[in-house]
């Protein structure tokens, strides 16, 4: 599980840098960083055997933001 965190954090950073260099908008540099972390947490919520549905959360964010 540490490795798996580990992973997606350097992951995360590492495609931030990306996007930041590539002189992405800041919406869009969100956008990601809020599925990303979404989909860790529907990872996490397998690992502990709870439901977690981030399909509505998603959908929020994106009319939020008007992408």
């Amino acid at each position: 599980m540490i490795w798996f965190i580990l992973f997606i954090a350097v992951a995360l950073t590492a495609s931030i840098f990306v996007m930041v260099k590539q002189k992405r908008s800041t919406k869009e540099i969100w956008l990601y960083v809020s599925i990303v972390l979404l989909g860790f947490a529907d990872w996490i919520s397998i690992f502990l055997e709870r439901k977690f549905n981030p399909n509505h959360w998603i959908a929020k964010f994106i009319d939020w933001i008007t992408l």
